[in-house]
């Protein structure tokens, strides 16, 4: 993670950060680091097998949070399982607030735009993951105003489906966002290497600003 330890500086906050395993890579990079998660199963596995410092909480309530930090991130497609664009701003506001002076935002999500462009209910699908021991198939569909989420996971033994719903939010709304709150430098990336975001055909879509 060189991208967000190049990012970070005073304290940082992990925003939906699962297991803690970003988080406890931080951590032994020297970061005085607190993640978040509303699950409390993940939050006790972070605490208990990865010995970082978590907390159960809502990402849109970061602003009763005591501290302000130097880095915040929110990454792994975590922003769209927000319910709508007005919580996201609102997320995207209370992270200014909780910045300090020249911090740092972080966001990382998958890129919709190709995804959208697609006519009818099926959208498209990630590369499947695949090797001796599994099959995970990622597929996505539109589903109103939103895209669901479709994998399948097969092993040897079963095999396991799951559905979600994902806020289809793009750059091109995520960079309004940040403009009108006030964030500055803001830079686009097609991942955590720096290359270039291709609009049309980037996977991950990862955005650095500054308050």
């Amino acid at each position: 993670m060189n991208f967000l330890d190049e990012k970070a500086h005073g304290k940082v906050l992990d925003v939906a950060c699962a297991t803690g395993n970003i988080t406890k890579e931080l951590k032994d990079r020297g970061h005085d680091i607190l993640g978040i998660d509303l699950e409390e199963k993940l939050i006790d596995r972070a605490i208990h097998e990865n010995n970082v410092n978590a907390i159960v909480k809502n990402m849109l309530d970061i602003d009763t949070l005591d501290d302000n930090f130097g880095l915040i991130y929110c990454i792994g497609n975590s922003l769209v399982h927000l319910h709508d664009k007005t919580q996201v701003k609102t997320f995207l506001e209370k992270s200014y607030d909780k910045l300090e002076p020249n911090g740092n935002l972080v966001i990382q999500i998958i890129n919709f735009c190709p995804f959208l462009k697609n006519e009818g209910e099926f959208l498209g699908s990630l590369p499947t993951i695949k090797n001796d021991k599994i099959e995970f198939v990622r597929k996505y569909y539109r589903n109103g105003d939103y895209i669901r989420f479709n994998t399948v996971l097969n092993t040897e033994e079963n095999s396991i489906e799951n559905n979600i719903d994902l806020l289809p939010i793009t750059v091109y709304d995520l960079k309004k966002f940040l403009e009108d709150i006030g964030f500055k430098s803001i830079e686009i990336y097609g991942g955590f290497n720096k290359s270039e975001f291709d609009v049309d055909n980037s996977t991950p879509l990862v955005i650095s600003c500054s308050k």
